[in-house]
């Protein structure tokens, strides 16, 4: 098993090609490709309507909203692994449920018990994520489309890097949410995504996923960019004196994104990117 740090990465066993190695450090040697799968993440039911294998899922969450498809199958309950139902699952007759290491681990345990097999992943970078969607792509008999997926992803971001290399990075501060006050920390996808698309995350040197932070610390590092995610948007805290302190908000440099294309390790964290270079580093037609 491949480690990054003391975290799990998915991938092949270096042993033998015909076994993968998931994210909990399980062995997986499929004698024949999954006809039915149940998809227990967003993320993980995009990447296999992107590579796809789109047809041969049959169970997501009800979380699961893109692509729209989706939505067309069968709901096995909630995203965590409190609000999943195995009952659903089990009706489903799936030859796999691929899952989260963080989020489903109870679940595994309940999947093995029934003799459903099932795989964890849980990429933590963009590297990660190109391995993910490569491992999706050949436990599911898709290793062509991962590849075009993979492809596409880095093909969009390398140009993203190659128009921008001369560029100053202007500070940016990402609410994740208002209270309690919660930012992208230098373990989350969000903030390379912001170091990708041409900024600077200026809370990046906490190693953190979702550090807790005070107004007055975002105050001190003077934000040039505020972005946000339209899960939280509406929010009234830019209207407050404090708030009107921060040059970014009084100016209007406070943005709205799409939270699913960069919470999301899937394929679309590439257009991600390219939205927070369009904003930061816009093109000038």
């Amino acid at each position: 098993m491949r480690q990054e740090g003391s975290r799990a990465v998915q991938g092949r066993d270096e042993t033998d090609s015909k076994v993968f190695i998931d994210a909990l450090g399980r062995r997986y040697a499929p004698a024949e490709y999954p006809e039915r799968i149940v998809s227990l993440n967003p993320a993980i039911t995009e990447i296999l309507f992107a590579i796809g294998a789109g047809e041969r899922v049959v169970g997501v969450t009800r979380y699961c909203d893109y692509p729209p498809e989706a939505g067309t199958r069968t709901s096995v309950g909630g995203f965590s692994g409190a609000t999943v139902s195995m009952e659903q699952i089990h009706s489903l007759e799936p030859d796999l449920v691929i899952l989260s290491a963080d989020m489903h681990s109870r679940i595994v345990t309940l999947l093995d018990e029934l003799g459903i097999q099932s795989f964890a992943v849980e990429p933590r970078n963009f590297s990660q994520v190109y391995l993910t969607i490569a491992v999706i792509g050949e436990i599911s008999g898709c290793k062509a489309g991962a590849e075009e997926v993979i492809a596409s992803m880095k093909e969009k971001i390398f140009g993203v890097e190659e128009r921008i290399r001369q560029s100053e990075r202007p500070g940016v501060f990402w609410v994740l949410s208002e209270e309690p006050l919660m930012t992208a920390g230098s373990e989350s996808f969000v903030s390379e995504a912001i170091e990708l698309g041409g900024g600077r995350n200026i809370f990046g040197d906490i190693k953190a996923d979702w550090p807790l932070v005070s107004p007055e610390q975002v105050l001190i590092r003077r934000p040039d960019w505020i972005f946000m995610g339209d899960d939280i948007a509406g929010t009234a805290m830019f209207s407050t004196p404090l708030w009107q302190a921060f040059p970014a908000v009084r100016e209007g440099r406070t943005v709205v994104l799409k939270a699913g294309i960069l919470y999301r390790y899937g394929p679309r964290l590439a257009d991600g990117v390219a939205a927070i270079a369009e904003i930061l580093h816009p093109v000038i037609h």
